[in-house]
């Protein structure tokens, strides 16, 4: 009866024993890893201080990595994750008599950086150029899709499925010509990369790479604007201010055309201020923008007004002539009718004034 208990119990003791034996691999399900990535998978058990362990392909294909056992588990080290790491892996344990095996498969992607955008000549306004978004390092490189969007307007896309797959990563590109125009000064071209693999779980799935628009062009909308205004006195002052617009920024000058048909350079700078203005001031200022691209013109016409003396003559005039004989009084009434009137022009002289009849 003894012996029978004893076998009893040592069938139950190696049935619970071999029921606690269990094996796991780490994560626990598929695993994406991007190449050029560190990669560990873990395989652990229960219920074995010492279990024995082995890893393979199920191709039985080179591991492609390094295995390191620690006690109740064993690490799977891909450092750096290459294409020949795309397999199945099935891990298996020992333990006395009992072995279990799990598997877990690895697939491989390419998706490290966004777009790069690159412009084949500088832009320039009506003037045709290449625009080319590049995808590096990408793989599968047949599921790649693209596109060029100027603020927010598709203006070209491409899909890669019909050139076949490839066991490397591949840059791919979409080209499109491009002839800018004013309207699109400083506006956003940006090219979208998409991976779309359902059966993959990484992200980012979509990439994207913006860039502002530079465009060269001539000189426009130059202006001028005049302070206090284009009439001025004798004395006074004045100030010029040019503004023109271009890409690159135009370089401004100011030259004076006289009455006469000469032109004299007067300076480089947008503004232009005339302190103690004089008669030979008067006269048209030409502001002009320039740059590689173009020139463009503005003028404007300066009027100097002559200032008026003051002096008074009719009270001069007047002591002289009350000395002398009252038939004199027909001539001081011309005279100081003369010199009203000369105030009133502006000018004066006695040498040159009529003699009076008397």
């Amino acid at each position: 009866m003894g012996r029978i208990i004893s076998s009893v119990t040592v069938l139950l003791l190696g049935f619970v024993t071999s029921k606690a034996f269990d094996i796991k691999i780490t994560p626990d399900y598929n695993v994406p890893a991007q190449i050029g990535d560190k990669l560990e998978l873990t395989c652990s058990t229960t219920g074995c201080e010492s279990p024995s362990f082995s890893w393979r392909t199920q191709m039985d294909n080179p591991l492609g990595g390094s295995v390191t056992n620690m006690g109740s588990s064993s690490i799977l080290t891909m450092d750096p994750v290459g294409i020949e790491n795309e397999h199945e892996y099935l891990c298996s344990a020992c333990c006395g008599s009992r072995k279990e095996e799990r598997s877990i498969r690895v697939d491989v992607y390419s998706f490290p950086s966004d777009p790069v955008i690159e412009i084949s000549t500088p832009l320039n306004v009506g003037e045709k150029a290449n625009i080319t978004c590049m995808v590096p390092k990408v793989y599968p490189s047949e599921r790649l899709k693209m596109q060029l969007e100027k603020d927010g307007s598709v203006l070209g896309m491409k899909e890669f499925y019909e050139e076949g797959s490839t066991i490397t990563t591949e840059t791919k590109s979409l080209t499109l010509t491009f002839i800018p125009t004013f309207e699109d000064i400083g506006k956003a071209i940006t090219c979208v990369a998409e991976l779309p693999i359902d059966e993959m779980e990484f992200e980012p799935k979509k990439r994207q790479t913006s860039q502002r628009l530079s465009v060269n062009y001539g000189p426009r909308n130059t202006t001028v604007s005049v302070t206090p205004s284009t009439t001025v006195k004798e004395g006074g002052a004045v100030t010029m201010t040019c503004t023109s617009y271009g890409n690159p920024s135009p370089k401004i000058s100011w030259t004076k055309h006289s009455i006469s048909g000469e032109s004299q350079f007067l300076s480089e700078n947008a503004t232009l201020t005339i302190n103690n203005v004089k008669a030979e001031d008067l006269g048209l200022y030409e502001c002009e923008g320039v740059n590689q691209f173009g020139r463009e013109k503005k003028t404007v016409d300066l009027i100097v007004q002559e200032m008026v003396k003051e002096t008074d003559f009719v009270i001069p005039v007047i002591v002289v002539l009350s000395c002398l004989s009252t038939v004199a009084t027909p001539a001081l009434a011309i005279l100081v009718y003369r010199s009203r009137k000369a105030k009133i022009n502006g000018s004066y002289s006695p040498v040159n004034a009529p003699k009076p009849n008397v």
